[in-house]
């Protein structure tokens, strides 16, 4: 089939079918209708399966790597889109993807699965607001505790250096390293990326 061929094809199986959404994205990522799908790039074929699905009107997308093959300029494309449609049309989406850039510019939810299981999940302002990354730095290894208060949920040594991601407590960990004597203490907002890292590494 061509391009035009496969639009025509797939749009009868949906009732809400969006003609106008269909038109609009073909003419968007430049997809030539007369072109067989065969012939079609790996970035333009995902481009064209993309068009299918925004196009059906559905309350629900579930989209596995849309991105996948595609170049810088069109992933910017596609995921500036993606935020239009979800707030234009109220469209719910689920988005799979090891981009993990992508998926923090555009997550409102975001969860963390891990062999198999879902190892942390929430709103991702929520998520990062709660967590803080601390750097202590000890005058000597010998003074470094070998319990932390509750929250430093990974702790990592390098020497004198501490590294923690703490999901809570945070005053009450600094508090802790400070009243070691020649102990110096820094805090810093916490990535998705870090977070993903952080978890995936600890399982």
């Amino acid at each position: 089939m061509t391009v035009e061929q496969i639009v025509a094809f797939t749009r009868p199986f949906f009732p809400k079918w969006r003609d106008d959404v269909a038109q609009r994205y073909l003419k968007l990522f430049d997809l030539p209708p007369k072109k067989k799908i065969p012939a079609l790039s790996k970035g333009m074929r995902s481009k064209l399966m993309l068009v299918l699905a925004i196009s059906r009107g559905a309350d629900l997308l579930i989209l596995d790597e849309p991105t996948d093959g595609l170049d810088p300029v069109a992933i910017e494309d596609v995921l500036r889109e993606l935020v239009s449609i979800a707030a234009q049309e109220r469209t719910t989406m689920f988005f799979s993807s090891h981009q993990l850039s992508e998926v923090e510019l555009i997550s409102d939810h975001v969860g963390i699965i891990d062999k198999g299981k879902m190892v942390v999940s929430g709103s991702l302002d929520d998520m990062k607001a709660q967590y803080q990354r601390l750097q202590v730095v000890f005058a000597n290894a010998s003074q470094i505790p070998e319990r932390w208060e509750d929250g430093a949920d990974h702790v990592r040594q390098e020497g004198r250096t501490v590294s923690i991601l703490a999901s809570r407590n945070v005053d009450a960990i600094v508090e802790q390293a400070r009243s070691i004597s020649g102990t110096s203490v820094e805090r810093f907002p916490v990535t998705f990326k870090e977070l993903f890292l952080e978890h995936v590494r600890s399982n």
